[in-house]
């Protein structure tokens, strides 16, 4: 009898539920709890909380948390009411949610390893089919993100992402001052804007977005300016360093045919100087002072890195001449570069002036590296989303009280 209680206790449960049975098998490592409801107990509808009479039951079984080294099982005869209203419904239960196999406890348990492991890491903890641990995770973060509040999302951050080798694109919406995504579109370009419209029509106006900060590609800007007629379009330090790096390693692959200095030296020219290791430092000095264009290049790349450091009245003078030598170096992919940056200038100069940084750009994309590890194995679009929202949705998910 104290067993029952006790087990009764651990559950929560309350009048009219008890627990009728307990049994445990040392050989199965199993335990099975048994609850019951009261004879001549009556239960809310569903739908009105009217307390009605109990109809049928049927029987269910459920997973719950792991009792030491035992797996625990729940068993109860759930009851449909009748209602006079509403006719039979099945009553909500204090354990679990409806259609689950699972105890509201052993959710919330998925839903605090997915913060550090992966769903085959979670799967294996608590030895349960990873199917399993997608369906929960999925049906708690579709319904958390039906509950987001958008209403004072005003600046947007917009970037695309590969996701497989072959051109697949996913792009992100990311509110940046809440610092989370709130959406995941297919492609790129146009119709990832209008995904992004319809999934949150109603619940953000795009009249009220004042600043979004993407990259330069014309698809973004044109979907832009219809989408969100009311943003200053920015252009920050990582989308046009990024453009930079591009053009360095053209010239850097073209010069490699010819000079094998260059060769497996990518990585080199793309980071900046305080980042290198002490062997690539090493290397970088004998490399830079060359007479050879890709050091020229990076040349150009530090001085352009220039203007983000400079207050905001003279940072617009700045990029004006390093735009006017740039046109000038007699190299066709930096001389491309300065004509883009021109075309984009205003955008550019709004991203130092309002000092809209890129830090968040690297942060979100370690994010979203950190999901696709943890979703590893699992390449369907539903289990990558579902990861990422989890991630970097910032979402408000049920806890272990």
């Amino acid at each position: 009898m104290k067993d029952k209680l006790l087990f009764q206790a651990a559950l929560g449960l309350k009048a009219p539920w008890f627990v009728s049975d307990v049994e445990l098998s040392t050989s199965e490592k199993r335990l099975d709890i048994f609850i019951d409801f009261e004879r001549g107990a009556r239960f809310p509808c569903p739908e009105c909380q009217s307390m009605c009479q109990v109809h049928d039951t049927s029987e269910r079984v459920w997973r719950h948390l792991n009792f030491f080294e035992y797996e625990t099982y729940l068993h109860a005869r759930v009851p449909r009411t009748s209602c006079p209203g509403h006719g039979v419904k099945q009553v909500e239960l204090p354990w679990a949610r409806p259609n689950s196999g699972f105890t509201l406890h052993i959710e919330a348990m998925v839903l605090a390893m997915s913060d550090e492991m992966s769903v085959a890491g979670i799967a294996g903890h608590l030895h349960i089919h990873e199917d399993s641990v997608w369906r929960i995770l999925r049906h708690y973060v579709n319904e958390a993100r039906k509950d987001i509040d958008l209403s004072d999302v005003d600046q947007i951050a917009v970037d695309e992402f590969a996701v497989r080798k072959g051109h697949r694109y996913v792009t992100f919406f990311y509110d940046l001052r809440g610092k989370r995504i709130i959406h995941i579109a297919e492609g790129k370009g146009k119709e990832s804007f209008t995904s992004f419209v319809q999934a949150t029509e109603g619940r953000l106006d795009p009249e009220k977005v004042k600043l979004v900060r993407m990259d330069l590609s014309p698809a973004f800007i044109a979907a832009c300016k219809e989408t969100f007629p009311n943003a200053r379009m920015v252009f920050d330090h990582f989308h046009v360093i990024k453009l930079m790096n591009d053009a360095i390693n053209k010239i850097r692959i073209e010069e490699a045919r010819d000079n094998e200095l260059l060769k497996k030296t990518k990585y080199l020219w793309l980071k900046n100087p305080e980042n290198l290791e002490e062997w690539q430092e090493e290397k970088m000095s004998k490399l830079k002072d060359l007479d050879i264009k890709t050091a020229k290049a990076y040349q150009f790349k530090l001085a352009l890195q220039r203007a983000w450091q400079l207050p905001r009245w003279t940072a617009k003078r700045y990029l004006k001449k390093w735009i006017a030598w740039a046109e000038r170096s007699r190299m066709p992919e930096i001389e491309k570069l300065a004509r883009t940056i021109r075309a984009h200038f205003d955008g550019i100069i709004e991203s130092i002036r309002s000092k809209v940084t890129s830090g968040y750009a690297e942060g979100l994309n370690n994010k979203i590296r950190t999901a696709f590890r943890r979703a590893y194995g699992f390449k369907a679009k539903e289990y990558r989303d579902t990861m990422i929202y989890l991630v970097a949705g910032r979402l408000t998910l049920p806890t272990l009280n």
